[in-house]
């Protein structure tokens, strides 16, 4: 490090990474990175989109080494040296953490865009106009591909967690690929427990709230679980998680007594982990079923008759699958109703430790700064992705 960066304080580090990254792309290069897309997913025989969704979910995010702690991040927070209506990123301050972390213990700490995957999608520039528009893209066409991409990766990020996460995020929202991609496989991975956040809930959040509701609100088991942002009825959403995890706090402050509260609170949660479990029964029935399958086409291979044996109809007649049939949105009776769901967060009010302020000295409130509607949902993505375990494709090395 320079002696310049040995005095910036965390939030100047990132605010310097941020201005660094970004820069504009030099003349051609947003083409370039267009056109070699472009003749990868030709030759794969895919559109761009899928080429570049699948090239994505390929991307290697594994952690080095087991138990690291993983940064996640959400939307940013104010600074006085942005206009009024820019953020500081989140990703730029867990970049810094990450680096902080790794100076005082090598090897502990990693984020989305640092892994080798989140790099070589970060170098794609999807959000990049030259890029998008190169690619024949509008912008919500583009922002909208961009997302899948990162959210994609995100997931897969998130599924290789099993240490502690650490989440630069205030708020939550529903739409978001935090909320919506990374606690699901967060909550069902490392676990509740060991998800912690780095900023505050805001004082709109937690104000008229007696001191028990405050707190149990505040723990990072509860915040990996619930929202605050009511669905529309006119326009529902499309999210699974957004109506289980949504918490009224109207409703809320309206309880009489910090118990009524509490139930409420764990009555969110609940419905949210009943949603955890069934997703994760799903995934294991399709694993069953697809084995099933498999193990019966390797009996009938064996027990087949040979070419020479079979009729000339039984030659020529395509082959059917005899794989089993999963149908996503299908109800699949898990047994679920049978019983009730384990609670996600301790049932003594007590917090779980959470960490120290990151930012030393200066007071966050990390308010949701971008609370767009459903429709309008921010195309940013909330994590960086993964990266290619192994490359199918026909380059894109860029």
């Amino acid at each position: 490090m320079t002696e310049a960066t040995l005095v910036q304080t965390p939030v100047q580090r990132a605010l310097a990474l941020q201005t660094a990254h970004g820069a504009a792309l030099e003349e051609g290069e947003g083409e370039r990175i267009a056109y070699e897309i472009i003749d990868a997913a030709t030759a794969a025989g895919k559109t761009v989109e899928e080429y570049v969704v699948e090239y994505a979910k390929g991307l290697d995010v594994a952690a080095p080494r087991e138990g690291m702690k993983s940064a996640f991040w959400s939307y940013g927070i104010p600074h006085p040296d942005l206009p009024a209506d820019k953020v500081l990123s989140s990703q730029f301050l867990a970049a810094v953490w990450t680096d902080v972390e790794n100076e005082n213990d090598p090897d502990s700490a990693r984020y989305l865009e640092g892994t080798p995957g989140g790099q070589v999608l970060d170098q794609l520039h999807l959000w990049n106009p030259d890029v998008y528009k190169a690619l024949g893209l509008n912008e919500q066409q583009g922002n909208a591909l961009a997302r899948e991409a990162w959210s994609a990766l995100s997931e897969n990020y998130a599924k290789a967690t099993d240490g502690e996460a650490i989440v630069f995020g205030g708020e939550l929202v529903p739409w978001s690929v935090a909320y919506e991609t990374e606690m699901p496989q967060l909550r069902r991975g490392t676990g509740p427990e060991n998800i912690h956040f780095m900023y505050d809930l805001p004082e709109s959040v937690l104000k008229g709230l007696p001191p028990e509701s405050r707190e149990l609100l505040s723990e990072g088991a509860v915040r990996s679980h619930v929202h605050f942002k009511a669905p529309d009825p006119d326009n529902p959403p499309t999210q699974k998680y957004w109506e289980a995890g949504y918490l009224d706090l109207e409703q809320l402050r309206s309880l009489p007594t910090p118990e009524a509260q509490r139930a409420a609170i764990l009555e969110a949660c609940e419905r949210v982990a009943l949603l955890d479990t069934q997703q994760t029964e799903a995934e294991a029935e399709a694993q069953r079923q697809a084995e099933a399958g498999v193990a019966m086409g390797s009996e009938q291979e064996v027990a087949a008759p040979g070419a020479e044996e079979r009729q000339p109809s039984e030659i020529t007649a395509p082959p059917v699958s005899t794989h089993g049939v999963f149908l996503p949105g299908v109800t699949v009776n898990t047994g679920a109703e049978s019983r009730q769901a384990e609670s996600p967060v301790k049932t003594a009010a007590s917090a779980i430790s959470t960490h120290g302020v990151y930012l030393p000295g200066v007071k966050v409130e990390a308010k949701s700064v971008v609370t767009p509607s459903p429709e309008n949902a921010p195309a940013a993505p909330t994590q960086a992705p993964p990266a290619p375990e192994k490359s199918n494709d026909a380059g894109l090395g860029v």
